[in-house]
């Protein structure tokens, strides 16, 4: 089985174990001749692989107890690879999103991690400059680089922790081993989403 996330800047693929990550045109190129099954979030690519008539796609299967219109479904694909946890997507967006019993309770959204770097290196040269993404929470701070690495980290991470409430934590995406890094006792797999589909299609065929 082949399977397909098609995100916001790349298609991400799923095949026998392993997890690839391509630009739409060469995953197209590569895979558009296979029988695949895909959710996707991206309206532009969405209307390239729409005539693709081996690629099924697999969002109206994605039924995630709880959740709200119009809320993503990768999202949702993620909260379905688990019964319970707290689920984080590091990708050029991040989302934490909470999930108890089966049923989804809520979530946020915020801006990645690349993001907040652009953003503050567009205030002023002086912040345009890589983060220290090991940088420790448990004290402020001295020093314009370790400032802005906290500014950035230390929100997240609290929020984090808050919402956690002995929740297992389940983190993915491309950024997905910096933000685990900040944790003791978490869970990083870049097939998550996968593993969420993977779910949805069995539920779908007995």
């Amino acid at each position: 089985m082949i399977l397909a996330d098609v995100g916001n800047t790349h298609i991400h693929i799923y095949e026998e174990g392993r997890v690839l990550h391509l630009e739409p045109e060469d995953a197209i190129e590569a895979f558009g001749d296979r029988i695949l099954y895909y959710i996707c979030v991206d309206p532009e690519v969405r209307k390239k692989i729409v005539a693709l008539t081996y690629w099924k796609d697999l969002e109206s299967k994605i039924d995630l107890p709880g959740s709200y219109e119009g809320m993503g479904v990768d999202r949702r694909a993620l909260c379905l690879s688990r019964d319970e946890g707290l689920f984080v997507d590091a990708g050029s967006a991040l989302t934490v999103d909470r999930v108890v019993g089966g049923r989804y309770e809520g979530g946020m959204i915020l801006p990645g991690l690349h993001a907040y770097r652009r953003a503050l290196g567009e205030i002023s040269e002086v912040l345009d400059r890589e983060p220290d993404w090991s940088i420790e929470c448990s004290s402020l701070p001295k020093g314009t680089a370790r400032q802005l690495s906290y500014g950035i980290i230390a929100p997240i991470y609290h929020e984090i922790l808050r919402l956690r409430e002995g929740l297992t934590l389940y983190i993915t995406g491309g950024d997905g081993r910096i933000v685990a890094s900040w944790f003791d006792d978490t869970l990083y797999d870049e097939t998550l989403v996968f593993q969420g589909m993977m779910k949805a299609l069995v539920s779908v065929n007995g």
